[in-house]
C-alpha cells in the first residue's frame, strides 16, 4: 500500500533513473495552500485507508487460500470415508457368511460327531476347523467394530473440517467486504477535492516519502552500496521492473495487473523460485535480512501487520503495486514505515 494518489499522481516513476531524479529534485509549488491543515487531516486519512483497505485484502487473500486447504482436506477425508465405508460392507457380510457357517456346524456339539462318526479322524479335523472358524469370525467381527469406528471419525472429522471451510470463506468475505468499504471511502474523499488540493496532496506525499527516505538513509540501516545479486535475483528484478505502469487490482497475478504481493511473487515464479503468496506470509516464512544487507531482490515488508510488501530494486529504491487507482511503481525504499526485509533462497551471487 502507498500513499501516492493513482493516476492524477504527477511523480509516477517509469523508470528508477526517473525516480531518483525525482528523489533528489525539487518538489513543486502548492498549486491550492487553501486549506491546509484540513488537508493534512485529510491525507492521514486517505493513508489509513488505503493502509486497512490492503491488510484486509491481504487477509482475504490468506482466509482464501485457507478455505481452499480445507476444501482439499475434505476431499482426501471423504475419500477414505467412502473407502472405509466399503469396508465396513465387505467386513460384515463376511462376519454374517461365517456366522452361518459356523452355525450349520454347530448344531451338533463335535464331541457327539466324533462319537458317532464313522470317520473319527475326519471328525476331529472338522471340529478343529469349527473351532478355527469361530477365532476367525470373532476377528472378523472386531474387524468390523474398528471399521465402524474409524468410518464414524472420519465423518466426524469431515464435518469439522467442512466446517472450518465455511468460516474461512466466511471471514474471507468479511474482509473483501472491509476492503472494498475503505477503499470506498477513500476514493470517496477524494473525488470531493479539486484538481489544485489533488496536486497539493501529491506535493505533501512526495515530502513525506523523502523525509522518510532521507531518516531511513541518516540512521545507517541503509546500506550505501549494494550487493551483487544473483541470476535469479535479477531475473526477478527484471521482471518486476518490466511491469510498471500496470494497474493494481485486488489478487491480481498478472499479466496485467498486480496487487503488492502479487507482483512480488510472480516475479519470483518468473526467476524459477516459488514463494509464498501474500505479504504475511512473506514476513513469516522467508529468511528474514538487516535493511543494511539488502540485494536486489530482496523484499521489503512495511506497515506493524505485514500488509504490504515491496521488491528493493537497488540505489535506495523499490518497486511495488501500491494500491487501487495506483499502478506499479518505483519509489524510494523508506517511503512507508518500514517492518523489514526478507531473502528469497539464492539472491546473493
Amino acid at each position: 500500500m502507498s500513499t501516492v494518489f493513482g493516476p492524477w499522481s504527477r511523480r509516477a516513476c517509469c523508470t528508477v533513473l526517473l525516480c531518483c531524479a525525482l528523489w533528489s529534485g525539487a518538489r513543486p509549488a502548492a498549486a491550492d495552500p487553501a486549506g491546509d491543515d484540513d488537508l493534512s487531516v485529510l491525507l492521514l486519512k486517505v493513508e489509513e485507508l488505503h493502509r486497512t483497505a490492503e491488510a484486509a485484502e491481504q487477509s482475504w487473500l490468506q482466509q482464501n487460500a485457507e478455505a481452499a486447504a480445507r476444501d482439499r482436506e475434505l476431499s482426501a477425508v471423504l475419500g477414505e470415508l467412502r473407502d472405509q465405508e466399503l469396508r465396513v460392507d465387505e467386513a460384515e457380510a463376511m462376519a454374517a457368511r461365517l456366522a452361518a457357517e459356523q452355525y450349520s456346524h454347530s448344531r451338533v456339539t463335535g464331541f457327539l460327531r466324533v462319537l458317532f462318526s464313522d470317520h473319527p479322524g475326519q471328525a476331529l479335523d472338522n471340529a478343529s476347523k469349527d473351532r478355527t472358524r469361530a477365532r476367525t469370525v470373532s476377528e472378523v467381527v472386531g474387524e468390523v467394530r474398528a471399521a465402524r469406528s474409524r468410518a464414524s471419525e472420519l465423518k466426524d472429522s469431515a464435518q469439522l473440517t467442512a466446517d472450518r471451510a465455511d468460516q474461512a470463506r466466511q471471514a474471507a468475505q468479511q474482509a473483501r467486504d472491509l476492503a472494498v468499504e475503505r477503499e470506498r471511502a477513500a476514493q470517496a474523499e477524494l473525488a470531493a477535492l479539486t484538481e489544485g488540493q489533488l496536486a497539493e496532496l501529491d506535493r505533501r506525499e512526495a515530502v513525506s516519502s523523502d523525509l522518510r527516505q532521507q531518516e531511513l538513509v541518516a540512521s545507517g540501516r541503509l546500506s550505501a552500496t549494494d550487493r551483487t545479486p544473483s541470476p535469479a535475483a535479477r531475473a526477478a528484478v527484471s521482471f518486476a521492473l518490466a511491469q510498471l505502469g500496470r494497474p493494481y487490482l485486488w489478487g491480481g497475478e498478472g499479466p496485467d495487473a498486480f496487487d503488492c504481493s502479487g507482483l512480488t511473487s510472480r516475479a519470483w515464479a518468473a526467476a524459477g523460485t516459488a514463494i509464498p503468496r501474500t505479504s504475511e506470509e512473506q514476513w513469516a516464512r522467508l529468511p528474514r535480512v538487516p535493511l543494511a544487507e539488502l540485494v536486489p531482490g530482496d523484499l521489503v515488508i512495511y506497515f506493524a501487520g505485514a500488509s504490504h510488501v515491496a521488491m528493493y530494486v537497488g540505489h535506495g529504491l523499490m518497486v511495488h503495486a501500491p494500491h487501487t487507482g495506483s499502478t506499479v511503481r518505483v519509489a524510494p525504499v523508506g517511503a512507508l514505515p518500514l517492518l523489514g526485509a526478507v531473502r528469497p533462497p539464492g539472491p546473493v551471487s
